[in-house]
């Protein structure tokens, strides 16, 4: 029975009682309270290993449960109607519909007896459908009894477990079926077809493997599971809660792939690891790689993880390797007699089949290899190359010493060996792209020179150091005469100081500028992404644009949040009275919606944004095709045809494989990404 709020009250029932507005729950303790005693769980009386441990934990820290002020939860206590109702509404993320005004009087019927703090939960549950009129005449039926305090049945959760996810229709289709617990003669007949549809969608279980118990009292964690079990069925987003695939996972850190973006959540000591399979813990090394995963997070760190399938998306193609462009980043191998391209990243990993690391340059011409690629990106990615081990293959490792570009010294075990190197030798450090001898430090760096047949060096590989990224930095100070650099984090912590070299690159938008002349864009407080390897700068970007989701915007203010891929969740204020979108520069800032990829454009001195861009999808129809100028005429679902430059764009078909205009044909469609205004790359549908 839907009940409307009519100016500051809502009635039901013809005699109504009113009530002040009341207070809310009991918060739970802090987390650094559980941490400092070794608990899963916020609660106290929680402890590792409990039986609903795992659906205590996760729905703590989705909000859908609190505890009680001294820190308990208060597992085996019977949960009430009313409190029932309160953790339903929470589960279901329909709190926004609960009325918060404090001037508002909420009247029931006399016999209907709810407690204070309570009577606006309740009141939306009524109107959200979650309750029904019978639980008037349940009340009426029970003169004496509160309806709100009354324990919970196991019968009488079902119900409103079922209506919160929207399973009515189920019901309904289950409420002559016989019930297959021996007792179930003793379900009211109104709860039946709630309790078949329960089990059947694995709710809920019997308190024996033959007997329901429907009038038993629920207890709290009982009810948690119940909710926990839920989610299954009944998809929500809650604060902080992301699911996607898992993409990287460190020591410290854990990356996952969600609609074409991918967030990196720290890890530490407390961060809890599960699995959809059973209730106990796991550890991080069972998390499942390139697998589905679900990550409750704050603040950028992940509280919660859970595993969610069996299945790693990747799949495996044999062939042989014919060579590596590493400046594309691309690599192809012969597979039925074609030379098919495979896209990798910095992540991608090379090794025998007995798990020795490789690299691409130990892989020659004609070797048989292995290639695992992801299955779930639009340009699928190689994520791992297997070969047979070399036994012919020799490396020298040692300390690097000194070389003159034609031979090589490094000491090992207190001797200094000598070798030639080879046309085209190689050098690799991790992060570092096209890397040269000159990036070698003398006496400092750890290598492993791998030879060919002639003894000739034909890569080196630095293993000690390895390029590092500051993407949240500004600049604290410089001295030039020094080429000194120091740099902080956002909040003006954490100091770093490195040094200039002339080989250092500096880019200001989009530009390479020679380290020589970029003395007068190092100034205190400029932000910027650098890189460097040991205490050198190899790197450093003055940031123009910044690229993540969109939180939110205070137009009161002039301030937008977004969070980067990091994690990090950055304000910053904005000039730009307008949203770019496809076709538009003068959308309106009110069609963002929370989690929208946005970049933002910074104005010269970094103290505001100037542009606001969507980063969005359009599918248009192909009407005319110019291959000699790479433009197509397309025309969208709605609005006029128009003319769209594809040059230079990247083209992939909807396999993810690389296409050309020589794919596209009259009448068929393409799937532009757009950021801002701007075309950035097309998919042939």
């Amino acid at each position: 029975m839907p009940i409307h709020i009519n100016g500051k009250r809502a009635v039901i029932g013809a005699l109504a009682l009113s009530l002040a507005f009341g207070g809310g729950y009991a918060a739970a303790p802090q987390a650094a309270y559980a941490a400092a005693n070794g608990l899963n769980t916020p609660f106290s009386d929680i402890s590792k290993g409990h039986w609903a441990e795992k659906h205590v934990a996760k729905l703590a820290l989705q909000n859908i449960i609190s505890g009680y002020p001294n820190g308990t939860f208060a597992p085996s206590k019977n949960v009430s109607q009313e409190e029932a109702v309160l953790m339903a509404l929470r589960f279901a993320g329909l709190m926004d519909k609960v009325d918060n005004d404090p001037n508002a009087e909420i009247e029931f019927q006399e016999s209907f007896e709810v407690s204070k703090n309570f009577k606006k939960y309740v009141l939306a549950a009524f109107n959200e459908g979650l309750l029904d009129t019978s639980e008037m005449a349940q009340a009426s039926d029970n003169p004496g009894t509160d309806w709100g305090t009354k324990a919970a049945s196991r019968e009488w959760v079902t119900k409103l477990i079922i209506k919160a996810i929207g399973k009515t229709e189920l019901a309904a289709s289950l409420q002559n079926t016989q019930s297959a617990f021996a007792d179930g003669n003793q379900i009211d007949s109104k709860y039946l077809g709630y309790v078949n549809a329960s089990v059947e969608l694995g709710l809920v279980k019997g308190i024996t493997e033959t007997t329901f118990q429907p009038k038993a009292n629920i207890t709290r964690a009982s009810l948690a599971t119940i909710l926990s079990f839920a989610q299954g069925q009944f998809e929500v987003e809650y604060e902080g809660e992301s699911s996607g695939i898992a993409t990287q996972l460190s020591d410290s850190s854990l990356t996952v792939y969600e609609d074409g973006v991918e967030t990196s959540y720290a890890l530490d000591e407390n961060t809890l690891y599960y699995t959809f399979k059973n209730t106990q813990p796991i550890t991080k090394a069972e998390l499942l790689l390139y697998g589905d995963i679900t990550v409750i997070a704050k603040d950028g760190a992940a509280k919660y993880v859970e595993v969610k399938g069996d299945t790693a998306h990747t799949k495996t193609i044999a062939g042989t390797f014919l060579r590596n462009v590493s400046s594309e980043k691309k690599l192809y191998l012969w597979i039925n007699d074609n030379p098919t391209p495979f896209t990798y990243d910095d992540s991608l990993v090379v090794q025998d089949t007995e798990g020795t690391a490789l690299t691409l340059n130990d892989l020659r011409a004609d070797t048989p290899v292995s290639i695992v690629q992801d299955t779930f990106r639009q340009t699928p990615l190689t994520i791992k190359i297997l070969t047979a081990p070399n036994s012919n293959q020799k490396t020298v490792a040692g300390t690097f010493f000194s070389t003159d570009g034609k031979i090589i010294t490094v000491k090992e075990n207190n001797a200094l060996v000598t070798k030639y190197l080879a046309k085209g030798v190689t050098i690799q450090i991790e992060g570092l792209n096209d890397a040269t001898l000159d990036d070698l430090l003398k006496e400092t760096d750890q290598v492993v020179l791998t030879l060919d047949d002639t003894e000739q060096v034909t890569n080196i590989k630095v293993e000690s150091r390895k390029v590092e990224v500051l993407d949240q930095s500004k600049i604290a100070s410089f001295v030039e005469d020094m080429k000194l650099l120091t740099i902080v984090d956002f909040d003006g912590k954490n100091p770093k100081v490195l040094y200039l070299t002339d080989k250092t690159k500096v880019e200001y938008y989009g530009t390479i500028i020679a380290v020589g002349n970029s003395y007068d864009l190092l100034l205190q407080g400029t932000q910027v992404v650098l890189t460097y390897t040991g205490d050198k700068v190899v790197s450093i970007k003055i940031v123009t644009t910044y690229t993540g989701k969109f939180v939110s915007i205070d137009t009161l203010n002039y301030e937008i949040k977004v969070k980067l891929d990091s994690g990090v969740t950055i304000t910053l204020p904005y000039s730009a009275n307008y949203l770019e979108t496809p076709g538009s520069n003068t959308t309106p800032l009110s069609e963002l919606k929370k989690d929208d990829l946005v970049t933002v454009e910074l104005n010269p001195t970094q103290e505001s944004i100037i542009k606001i861009k969507a980063h969005r999808d359009v599918t248009y129809t192909v009407q005319v095709i110019d291959i000699m100028n790479k433009k197509l005429r397309v025309k969208p679902a709605t609005g006029n045809a128009f003319d769209l430059s594809i040059k230079d764009l990247p083209m992939t078909d909807k396999d993810g494989k690389e296409a050309s205009i020589g794919n596209i044909s009259v009448g068929s469609s393409i799937t532009a990404s757009y950021v801002g205004t701007a075309a950035t790359a097309i998919r042939v549908n």
